[in-house]
């Protein structure tokens, strides 16, 4: 039988490994909160940093009258896209001297968008910040081609509609890319042919809508590995 000083004695070793744990648990759970509590900030931030590039690509379309890019904010970022009859030539990948003198316009603007633009001291000091949490920051420039369900003939220079999507993506983001001076690793391409519509292919309207390449400019803080 334990006695009653040794039965004290283990209740307080109990009580004593207790409060340990609740502690530890405690200073986890303070961490965890303080650590989504600064990615929150960040978030905020690039946010922010997207709205006004939207706000000055917005403007900038609309001044300078540019018809075949619209400019929308999608809560992946913002989306340039280009679906029209005229951006490129009939049966080609190769686009129109329209389309390229807008996406010249765009692209004098790109550089200068707060999402791209991160010289300033202010910029620099919360990227190395976020960096000595072990986040970095990424840029990127996603080019994507899409197509409607129309026949290609496999024997002909386009092959197919996953090779001509491609191809016209390639083909802006090499005017985006040389125009703007922006750094050729933050670009991406991808051509997806006829499988992501936005409408019926069984309608020459909806195949107009299908035939397109969206832009995507978006940011991030991402975890380092």
């Amino acid at each position: 039988m334990n006695s009653p000083v040794f039965q004290r004695a283990r209740n307080s070793w109990q009580l004593a490994f207790g409060d340990v744990v609740t502690l530890l648990l405690t200073f986890f759970i303070v961490v965890i909160v303080m650590n989504k509590s600064d990615m929150s900030k960040l978030e905020v931030w690039v946010d922010e940093r997207l709205n006004q590039s939207y706000q000055v690509l917005e403007q900038h379309t609309q001044e300078r009258g540019i018809k075949l890019v619209t400019v929308t904010r999608e809560p992946r970022g913002i989306m340039l896209s280009i679906a029209s009859d005229m951006a490129f030539e009939k049966g080609s990948f190769q686009p129109s001297q329209l389309l390229i003198d807008e996406l010249r316009e765009i692209s004098t603007l790109l550089p200068k968008t707060p999402l791209l633009n991160i010289e300033s001291l202010a910029d620099k000091e919360i990227i190395r910040r976020a960096a000595s949490d072990g986040h970095q920051w990424l840029a990127e420039v996603s080019v994507q081609g899409h197509s409607d369900n129309d026949w290609v003939n496999p024997e002909s220079t386009l092959r197919n509609n996953f090779f001509l999507s491609t191809l016209r993506a390639e083909a802006v983001m090499r005017v985006l890319q040389a125009e703007s001076g922006i750094n050729p690793e933050l670009f991406s391409i991808s051509g997806y042919g006829e499988w992501q519509p936005v409408a019926s292919n069984k309608t020459e309207s909806g195949k107009r809508l299908n035939r397109r390449v969206e832009v995507l400019l978006t940011a991030s803080f991402q975890k380092i590995i």
